[in-house]
Parts: C-alpha cells; structure tokens; sequence
C-alpha cells in the first residue's frame, strides 16, 4: 500500500497529464478520501467515513447516516467524466481531477463560515459514480430529522451531493431501488448501527 506522501505525489503527477488530455485547467489533488489505483489497488476507491465526522458515502458498508446513493450515468465512463469535468470547471469551484481513474475533486463552502466541504466522484463501470463528501469542519448532527423522507445525519452533505449531480444530471442510483423496496424510513436518532438487512454491494 502506497503511503499518504507517495500516493500524494503520484496523483500530483497525474495531474499534469489529465490537464493536458481534457484541456482543462485541473489542479493537484488534496489528501482526502481518494485512494488511487496502484499495483495494490487495482481499481480505485473512495475511503470509508470515519466515525463522529460531517461525512456521507456511498460505501456500501456505511452505516444509513452516513450512506448515500451512487449516481447512475446515462452514457460510457469516459464520456460522462469528459462532460462531467467540463461543466464543473465552467462554475467557480474548485476542481481537480486524475483521468487515469475517473476520478473528480469539488471543493465547495462548507456550513461554517468559511469552511470547505470536499465533493468527491469517481466514474466506476457499468454506468456507476461512487460519491463521498467530507466538511474539513465537523459540526455536531442535529438531535433529530423534522423534514419529509430525509435522513437525519449529514444532511449538508447530502446537499452537495445533490447539487452536484443535479449540475451533472447524473440521478441516484438506487432512487428507483429504495422507492420500490421502501429500505429506507426516517432516522431519528443518529445511529452507526449498519442495518443486518441492507445490500448495497451491487454498486462496489
């Protein structure tokens, strides 16, 4: 496994040429939750949630407040990141990519003045985008989820993701999924129980 330093200065390097192939103006990656393909990792991936953080995923082992629906693309991994690359840097957020994975970096105004939240997204196969988003400052979660269908937990982080797709036009891949099955009812209480009965390993 790549150490933070190395695996840091490689996706720096990468960036370079992932600037060149897509002629935008992409930048070095920060260390957040990306763990880039290697002789080791094979494919790459995106790091769980740590526990007590402002932080959702669409790791499939996340526990329901910190769980979040992969996007679905309507088009082949390579074209969508294309697109997805091109409309991002058109806004004024902060964007860096590293083409070899599929792999995009938002940074976007956290909840707290002057924080930022880090919006990540790597385009996998079969028309999957795996999403997390981190705020570099952690905020104590609400005690309870008063809206409609929502769940109590990083909901801002949430938002961002849904901001994002919505830009992207890139919907949920599971929206179909959870309204046909119903898996998902109202968290009150913020939990980090993962439910025995929830199978998400059909998008990881």
């Amino acid at each position: 496994m790549l150490l933070p330093g190395v695996a840091a200065r490689a996706a720096l390097a990468t960036i370079t040429l992932a600037a060149v192939q897509l002629g935008y103006p992409l930048e070095s990656v920060a260390e957040v939750g990306y763990v880039p393909s290697s002789n080791i990792e094979q494919i790459p991936r995106l790091r769980s949630c740590e526990p007590n953080t402002n932080c959702v995923s669409s790791g499939y082992l996340e526990p329901p407040n910190r769980y979040m629906s992969p996007l679905k693309t309507l088009s082949d991994k390579e074209t969508a990141y294309s697109r997805a690359v091109r409309d991002l840097s058109t806004r004024n957020n902060k964007v860096e990519g590293i083409a070899k994975d599929s792999y995009l970096h938002i940074e976007v105004p956290g909840t707290a003045p002057g924080s930022i939240d880090d919006v990540e997204l790597i385009f996998a196969d079969e028309g999957i985008v795996n999403v997390r988003c981190e705020a570099r400052v952690t905020l104590p979660p609400p005690p309870f989820c008063i809206k409609k269908n929502c769940i109590n937990g990083n909901m801002d982080q949430r938002t961002r993701v849904e901001e994002i797709s919505r830009v992207l036009g890139l919907p949920a891949a599971d929206s179909e999924r959870m309204k046909d099955t119903a898996k998902w009812t109202p968290i009150f209480f913020n939990s980090d129980r993962v439910p025995d009965m929830l199978e998400y390993d059909d998008y990881q």
